[in-house]
Formats: C-alpha cells, sequence, structure tokens
C-alpha cells in the first residue's frame, strides 16, 4: 500500500492510456421507419382494444339499477356525522371496559383511584404527614 524504496512499479498516471472509439452501425433509415409505422400500428390496435372494452362495461354498467341494502326510512335526525360517531362509539367502548372492570372489589378500590384528582392526592399526603406529625409532638408522661 505505501511506498517502498526497493520495489519499482511504474505508477498508473506514468502508464500509457490507449482510447478506442467505438464505432456504431450507420443509421438506416428504412428500418427506422418500418419500426416506427409497427409502433403506430401497435398503438392504433390498442386503442381499439380499450375503447371495445369501455363500450362493452358501459352497457353492462347502464343495464343494472342499483338497489337498497335495507328498507329502513332513517330521518335526518338519526344521521351523525363521523366525527360524532366516532366520539360515541369511544365511549361506549370506555363504559364497556369500566363495568368489566369495576365488577370486584379491587375494581372498585381501582376505580376510585382513577377517580381521584391531582389535588385531592395532594390533600391526602398532606393530611397524612400532619397526623404523623402530631403522633410524634405527643408527649407521654
Amino acid at each position: 500500500m505505501g511506498l517502498c524504496g526497493s520495489k519499482t512499479e511504474s505508477m498508473p498516471s506514468q502508464t500509457a492510456t490507449v482510447t478506442t472509439k467505438a464505432r456504431t452501425k450507420p443509421i438506416n433509415h428504412d428500418t427506422t421507419k418500418a419500426k416506427q409505422e409497427l409502433r403506430q400500428k401497435e398503438r392504433a390496435d390498442k386503442t381499439k382494444r380499450k375503447a371495445q372494452t369501455r363500450s362493452t362495461t358501459s352497457q353492462v354498467l347502464h343495464k343494472k339499477e342499483g338497489s337498497k341494502l335495507s328498507y329502513t326510512t332513517e330521518s335526518s335526525k338519526d344521521k351523525v356525522s363521523p366525527k360524532e360517531a366516532a366520539r360515541l362509539a369511544a365511549e361506549k367502548r370506555f363504559q364497556e371496559t369500566n363495568e368489566k372492570y369495576n365488577k370486584g372489589e379491587l375494581g372498585k378500590k381501582l376505580a376510585q383511584e382513577r377517580a381521584k384528582s391531582h389535588k385531592t392526592r395532594l390533600m391526602e399526603e398532606a393530611e397524612k404527614k400532619h397526623a404523623e406529625q402530631q403522633r410524634e409532638n405527643m408527649i407521654y408522661d
């Protein structure tokens, strides 16, 4: 990798490079015209096929008429926006999970702890500390 004085090796920049020009075939204009004509014919065939498939599918679509899946009439009052429907579904899921977990004794205690706010937790801790201080400050005779 490094240069060594004992070895004599020619550097790549010192060697002569020979470049050869790539020769290309001369363009035959007759063959290019024939290729272009073939491409145009293929494109015309494709467009004809597309037009045929469109016409057959459009005929089938015009023959069929829509049908209702349910015959219940919904008034505008019953319709709910997607946002409102998502909110209602989330509330329903929440209520189901709450009912599921609040059945037992431990579930009820857990629900009570979850219902407590940060303020009520701080108040309870303060009351406990105050009660401990009063117990420690009691003087026994």
